[in-house]
């Protein structure tokens, strides 16, 4: 029965250190898996840590953009209002202008129908006013702005 006992006892020390051993390699073989999947969430934290930096920057960039975007815009709307204010003062000139042309050409029509009165008054004096010297109105007149 020893040997018996003794096989019995061989056979679950085998058995035992097969179940060890077994056992083992499992662990050793989910350690590696553990150790590599550990190995895989850095990479992919890496990555993450990576796109949302290129993130950051795409939004700092965009903002950038947008700033400068809103510079130009301006600039070009004072530029666009400079040309108007340039164009109102040219316009404003030009009315002035335009105004004081108007009274020189109403004087210079109003003198000629003074001038035509005189000289029609001139000529439609008689001899007598001729010989006596006297002068139509008008042409006293018109000496006195003379």
């Amino acid at each position: 029965m020893k040997e018996l006992s003794n096989i019995d006892s061989d056979s679950l020390n085998n058995k035992n250190d097969n179940v060890s051993q077994n056992d083992k390699l499992l662990i050793k073989k989910l350690n590696k898996e553990i150790v590599e999947k550990n190995n895989e969430i850095i990479q992919l934290q890496n990555k993450l840590s990576d796109s949302y930096e290129r993130i950051h920057d795409i939004i700092f960039e965009k903002d950038s953009l947008k700033k400068q975007i809103n510079n130009f815009e301006l600039k070009q709307l004072d530029i666009q209002f400079g040309k108007f204010e340039e164009l109102k003062s040219d316009y404003n000139k030009l009315e002035h202008r335009l105004k004081i042309t108007k009274e020189h050409l109403d004087e210079a029509h109003n003198q000629i129908i003074f001038n035509t009165k005189v000289i029609e008054d001139l000529e439609n004096r008689g001899f007598m006013d001729y010989l006596r010297k006297r002068f139509p109105e008008s042409f006293v007149n018109y000496k006195k702005k003379i």
